[in-house]
């Protein structure tokens, strides 16, 4: 008799039901909301093969650039003769960036990540040198355009290996003292400068390779 009490000024007992129901869905609109959109989620932690798998998919994206960027510059510089830039030539600022195979497996996995993050910096300051050198000559956009967009790419494996860094609890240096601290000469000649940048691009690709390896090799670890 209570609850047919409290809403006898309605006409008849349903329209008192069907008025409690729309009172109810307006509260439940200004507890929730208008919006449909769902309530989100925090995203599925990747795991430690899934992150290496999609660094190993990186690295050979980039290696593709770098071997585009490399054959374009040989073919504009050089007019395709890879001889001037042969495995025997070396620049002494990059002897410092080069490891023979058995030191490099050497190292345990923690520090080749590193080194690796440091190498790859490291080649990023030099593929922009090269950049510039071949904007400041006439008719070599093409091959400014293959270096900028291996750029590109070097950027996007930077963060991947930020992410495995933090999936596989490796420490992510934030020391890049050294780095900042290089000093780029450039050679007197144009000629000079042109040996000096295609050894970059030569060694850059030599290391992406060994970086593309490493991640299939840690990766089958994780699998």
């Amino acid at each position: 008799m209570k609850n047919t009490a409290s809403c006898n000024f309605f006409p008849s007992l349903s329209d008192c039901l069907s008025a409690m129901r729309i009172c109810t869905m307006l509260l439940l609109v200004g507890l929730l909301g208008t919006s449909a959109s769902p309530v989100p989620t925090s995203p599925a932690r990747e795991t430690p093969f899934e992150v290496l798998r999609n660094d190993r998919s990186i690295a050979d994206r980039l290696y593709r650039k770098a071997d585009e960027a490399y054959n374009t510059f040989i073919q504009d510089e050089f007019a395709g003769n890879s001889g001037y830039c042969a495995e025997q030539i070396t620049w002494d600022e990059l002897i410092n960036v080069r490891m023979t195979p058995l030191e490099w497996r050497n190292l345990g996995d923690e520090e080749r990540m590193q080194r690796m993050r440091s190498d790859l910096q490291i080649f990023g300051q030099y593929l922009e040198e090269v950049k510039i050198d071949e904007l400041d000559k006439d008719g070599h956009t093409h091959t400014a355009n293959k270096v900028d967009e291996t750029i590109q790419q070097l950027n996007g494996l930077m963060t991947a290996i930020a992410v495995t860094n933090n999936v596989l609890g490796f420490t992510s240096p934030t020391d890049t003292t050294g780095i900042q601290s290089i000093n780029f000469r450039d050679p007197e000649s144009e000629f000079a400068r042109s040996i000096r940048d295609c050894v970059v691009l030569r060694d850059f690709k030599v290391l992406v390779h060994r970086v593309h390896r490493d991640f299939t090799l840690l990766a089958s670890k994780y699998q």
